[in-house]
């Protein structure tokens, strides 16, 4: 198995700017210069000591001729680019805390000095009025840095930057469907469906994997695949993949940190798009982009090597380019989420999805008209026949238990009564209540198989919107609503949404068998999308109801602090 390339034990601020003259004076290694970049990129003080460091070098910045003119030196066309990229984040960056409260000081000591003049003209003293010192709010002013070095995960945001992971409750991940051999960075094997950053997943070649990471992402990956989540912090994510594909759709915002996926000939930067990434021994990778576009770096240089665009599959060995096939789209297909849609799921490609050779019609976007790669890299026409990532359906780890019909009540003897037809009208309206309870017992059982199996539960949510178009009015069909839910919060991200769902069916069943899960759920919603306060007081809600219930491993492990309250 690959390895990342080897980092030295402690490589800070101070070894950083010891290095700056060297990097600026292009007097640096190339693995100096790797450390160095890689520390500015987690470390805000020395990317300001740094900016500092250049301006009193290079002096004013001064537009420099395009490359494409004759005698110009290759590369002034990036460093413009960066020096505008310098220039913008100077002018977006707030102002630091030390002017703001330097220049609050100054006016607060002339309005002082004024207030305390007018005070003495009047008698009064500053004492008669109860001011105090204002040590405690200069106190309050520090900041925290995200430490971005470290397999630890410290999910603290860099001063002045909001990050969207705010709180440990969200370093961890969760197993959404399907299995496979998980060994944590102690070496250890697990069984939980909840791991930490250095988790290490072995696929089963008959199984296929499908995680959630920090409440911000959801990946795929195919059966015989070896994926290690390597890095987790408040500025960037990084997957290693050493075998198989594992597709990823990232729908990011400015503050959520940046995605790496490393591979053993290759580093993938990703700011936010659906992609996916394969690793086949003696083929080295290949990298394909459906939506969005991605930056292929050296891993051992970190200078980029190509820059893929949604539509296209790139060769890292080969170094071309290719159109995406049948095979990248099917391994993307379980976590697609149409964002046209509204939010919902889809069962057809996304309209968003860039797909060389798939018609415009909405009725064709789906996966038998995606053209097939065949071995030798030649793009083959459609084909009607589709499987899933793994040849056959994977069993799926989080099926949900089928309901047991009722037993129909014993149907009384009829009662006859002269010219009168009640009775035959009544027995009619019994007749057809049991064929719809039944049809409905039917169609929801048809929705919960689509959603236990990874390759198929994608479309689970085309099911349950119709069964609630037909069947929404019925006492029974409160479970679509917690099904609904979970696929909204586990593929689509959207957990507000998903919480409706979830509220409606604990409203229309306050006694159902899924109870405790939808009240689980909801904690997990919160917890995922940031909302610490409420999470804590969901868990603390779920503890006092279910003590000895099925997930309260789950939630004293992100919430160590109310094991007390046991």
């Amino acid at each position: 198995m690959a390895h990342a390339p080897h980092t030295p034990a402690r490589y800070g601020c101070q070894e950083a700017r010891e290095d700056a003259e060297l990097v600026m004076g292009n007097r640096a290694t190339a693995e100096v210069r790797g450390l160095f970049d890689g520390h500015l990129r987690g470390c805000r003080d020395c990317r300001q000591m740094n900016r500092l460091l250049y301006a009193v070098y290079e002096g004013p910045v001064v537009p420099q001729a395009p490359v494409a003119t004759p005698g110009v030196t290759p590369g002034l066309a990036e460093e413009k680019e960066f020096h505008s990229i310098l220039r913008r984040m100077r002018d977006e960056k707030p102002a630091p805390w030390y002017h703001t409260f330097t220049l609050r000081a100054g006016v607060g000591v002339l309005a002082c000095s004024a207030a305390a003049l007018a005070l003495s003209l009047a008698g009064v003293t500053p004492a008669s009025l109860g001011f105090t010192s204002d040590d405690d709010a200069s106190a309050a002013s520090g900041v925290a840095r995200a430490d971005i070095g470290g397999t630890g995960g410290s999910l603290v945001g860099d001063s002045g930057e909001r990050s969207s992971i705010r709180h440990a409750a969200q370093a961890y991940g969760r197993v959404v469907g399907g299995s496979a051999v998980m060994v944590d960075s102690d070496g250890d094997a697990s069984r939980s469906s909840t791991f930490e950053v250095g988790t290490r997943f072995e696929v089963d070649a008959n199984e296929s994997l499908q995680i959630g990471l920090l409440g911000k992402m959801v990946a795929n990956a195919t059966p015989g695949s070896k994926v290690t989540w390597v890095k987790g912090s408040a500025s960037l994510v990084e997957l290693q993949i050493d075998q198989g594909m594992i597709a990823v759709r990232y729908d990011r915002d400015a503050s959520d940190p940046i995605l790496q996926v490393r591979t053993p000939t290759a580093v993938i930067r990703v700011v936010g798009t659906v992609f996916t990434v394969q690793v086949e021994e003696g083929e080295g990778s290949a990298v394909s982009v459906l939506r969005g576009q991605v930056e292929i770096l050296d891993p051992a240089t970190n200078q980029t090597v190509a820059e893929v665009e949604s539509g296209d599959r790139y060769d890292v060995a080969k170094g071309n380019y290719d159109t995406v096939g049948r095979f990248e789209v099917q391994s993307a297909l379980p976590i697609s989420m149409d964002a046209a849609a509204g939010g919902s799921l889809e069962a057809r490609v996304p309209s968003s999805w860039h797909v060389p050779g798939l018609p415009t019609d909405l009725k064709s976007r789906t996966l038998a008209y995606v053209p097939e790669r065949s071995r030798t890299g030649v793009i083959e026409g459609p084909s009607i026949r589709v499987m899933g990532t793994g040849g056959a359906p994977a069993r799926g780890s989080s099926a949900l238990p089928v309901p047991q019909p009722e037993p129909l009540p014993v149907k009384p003897p009829a009662r006859r009564v002269e010219n009168d037809g009640d009775d035959i009208i009544a027995d009619l309206m019994k007749g057809a209540a049991t064929a719809r309870r039944k049809e409905l017992i039917a169609a929801l059982a048809n929705c919960r198989d689509l959603y236990a199996t990874n390759d198929t539960r994608y479309l689970a949510a085309t099911c349950i919107g119709k069964f609630l178009g037909e069947y929404d009015d019925h006492p029974l069909a409160a479970e679509a609503y917690l099904l609904r839910g979970m696929l909204r919060m586990d593929y689509a991200l959207d957990y507000k949404t998903a919480e409706m769902d979830l509220k409606t069916y604990l409203r229309r069943a306050p006694n159902g068998r899924q109870v405790e899960k939808a009240h689980y759920r909801l904690w997990l919603s919160a917890t995922e999308d940031g909302r610490i306060s409420v999470a804590l007081e969901r868990a603390r809600a779920y503890l006092d109801a279910y003590p000895n219930g099925r997930f309260v491993g789950k939630i004293i492990q992100r919430f160590p602090e109310l094991k007390s309250s046991l």
